[in-house]
């Protein structure tokens, strides 16, 4: 037979189109009994026609629990739904809940694992300097962007994972709102899925207890920065310390909204600082905002008793812009090293 030659389906019997073909461990498979199977199996290379006509089979079948389907709760993010039987102890993860589109109705104690992984891509910053050369700025900065997918294992004889992601397009460090409510619906559908709260989520870069972009080795300042960071937390309440949102990198005692008795919290901040926060309410001492310039004991916007409090500050003295966008007041730029004009 020549490579060209058509084939027929070892299912229906059909001829196959050039570009139709699904191969098979032993046999071949058409594009229309292919679209049959269930989109989350992953292994019909490694599958034998019998294994083929059996799972179709069980695609049949599951159309009768498609019509007996009853939704209780339904969690939806961008494009996936996730729909529950709680009746019948029945969960199914797809774009529609229709016979036409057969989604598997799974048992929820089929779940093994479920979880949030947070996919974090950081893309370098850089500026033109005088010349139109690309340059980076010192430190470097990033653009970061997120993507959030639920990873759920299960038991079943056709597939063993049902991984989606709750996003359609990766998510900016600057829209906390999508952020929060990304993390916000994965916790709620983790925790319907499992009947457990949800657990922490996983970054795949390799991440630990950050939430989202900041810049620079800091201590006792709130948001946003970046660096190794420890101890942050959104949002919370009462007496606390060591608080941020968001952080990444070796930082202590951030803060960011928060009320009752509270020290070193800040936000937004810049230059050495120490001890600034808002908004704070009760006795406070030493907060501010917002700051630039090696600043101690500022406030704004407070209330209760509090001490050494005044309008925002800028550092004194003769102060020159460079070509990079930073404000400088020394004879070389503190970011990129040029020198003053």
């Amino acid at each position: 037979m020549g490579l060209f030659d058509k084939k027929n389906c070892d299912i229906c019997g059909e001829k196959i189109g050039l570009l139709g073909n699904r191969k098979l461990d032993d046999g071949n498979l058409c594009k229309n009994c292919a679209s049959k199977l269930s989109p989350w199996f992953e292994e019909r290379r490694h599958s034998t026609v019998e294994d083929i006509k059996r799972q179709l089979e069980y695609r049949e079948k599951n159309k009768n629990a498609v019509r007996s389907f009853s939704i209780t709760r339904e969690f939806s993010a961008d494009r996936y739904h996730v729909f529950i039987d709680d009746n019948k102890g029945l969960f199914a993860v797809a774009f529609n809940m229709s016979e036409q589109d057969n989604p598997d109705i799974v048992p929820l104690s089929a779940i093994t694992s479920c979880r949030l992984d947070i996919d974090e891509q950081r893309v370098e910053e850089e500026y033109k300097d005088q010349d139109g050369e690309s340059r980076s700025y010192v430190p470097p900065r990033y653009n970061y962007s997120y993507d959030y997918k639920i990873k759920l294992g299960v038991n079943t004889p056709w597939f063993d994972d049902m991984d989606f992601k709750l996003n359609t397009f990766s998510v900016k460090d600057h829209e906390r709102a999508k952020m929060m409510n990304y993390e916000q619906l994965a916790n709620q559908i983790i925790t319907a899925l499992t009947g457990a709260p949800a657990p922490a989520p996983v970054y795949s870069n390799g991440m630990m207890n950050q939430c989202y972009p900041q810049q620079g080795n800091m201590m006792n300042q709130g948001y946003p920065q970046q660096g190794n960071m420890m101890n942050q937390g959104y949002p919370q309440q009462g007496n606390m310390m060591n608080q941020g949102y968001p952080q990444q990198g070796g930082m202590m005692n951030q803060g960011y909204h928060q009320q009752g008795g509270m020290m070193n919290q800040g936000y937004p901040q810049q230059g050495g600082m120490m001890n600034q926060g808002y908004p704070q309410q009760g006795g406070m001492i030493n907060q501010g905002y917002p700051q630039q310039g090696n600043m101690m004991n500022q406030g704004y916007q407070q209330q209760g008793g509090m001490m050494n409090q005044n309008t925002p500050q800028q550092a004194s003295g003769d102060t020159w812009v460079c070509a990079c966008g930073a404000t400088n007041t020394g004879a070389f730029c503190e970011y990129c090293g040029s020198p003053k004009p």
